[in-house]
């Protein structure tokens, strides 16, 4: 797959916009976790969050509804963050004074436990959503500049036929064959002078 300068250029496809309701319900569910963050007081982590909603956000800010090209950072960003948030997942327990779910625990200590668990979750689910869409309309793209896609407007180029051009190339050799070889026989010049 291929990155093209001109992926924004191309609607969507009917699956990029079937997926997009379920990408915006992962954004939701994202923004939800900046605000359970923010209240655990995990200030950075819901900082960084916040900032690959707001690149989530961006691939839906397309004329066409959604921006294949955005999708494909956006699955990056996701996917880092997700990343992180499993290293943080993993510190916040192994640091913690309480077991999950400890039936005794704090109901705070239970919600910081809930969103560093859900958190890593839901960006890679984000993150494979958008990549899906990105690589449909990716596929969709390619369909239709070698020309198989039915509304593209191109028809099918026929391969090139390769073993008749080497049989070309050699009857042009056999016929400089019988030429004897020249050396170059004229002045030469500097480029500098």
């Amino acid at each position: 797959m291929f990155l093209n300068a001109h992926m924004d250029d191309i609607p969507p496809t009917d699956h990029a916009l079937k997926m997009r309701p379920w990408f915006v319900a992962t954004l939701f569910l994202n923004i939800a976790i900046v605000v359970g963050k923010f209240i655990i007081s995990d200030w950075w982590g819901a900082i960084s969050l916040l900032c690959v909603v707001l690149m989530g956000v961006l691939v839906l800010q397309h004329e066409h509804g959604i921006s294949g090209q955005n999708a494909f950072f956006y699955s990056v960003m996701a996917m880092i963050s997700g990343i992180f948030d499993v290293i943080s997942c993993m510190l916040y327990f192994q640091h913690s004074k309480f077991a999950p779910f400890q039936s005794n625990a704090p109901s705070m200590v239970i919600l910081a436990q809930v969103i560093f668990i859900l958190s890593p979750i839901a960006l890679f689910i984000s993150a494979a959503i958008s990549y899906n869409i990105f690589s449909d309309m990716v596929s969709h793209e390619e369909e239709l500049l070698l020309g198989m896609g039915g509304n593209g407007g191109m028809q099918q180029q026929p391969f090139p036929d390769f073993g008749a051009a080497q049989q070309q190339q050699q009857q042009r050799q056999q016929g400089q064959g019988d030429r004897p070889f020249q050396q170059f026989q004229g002045q030469g010049y500097r480029l500098s002078s």
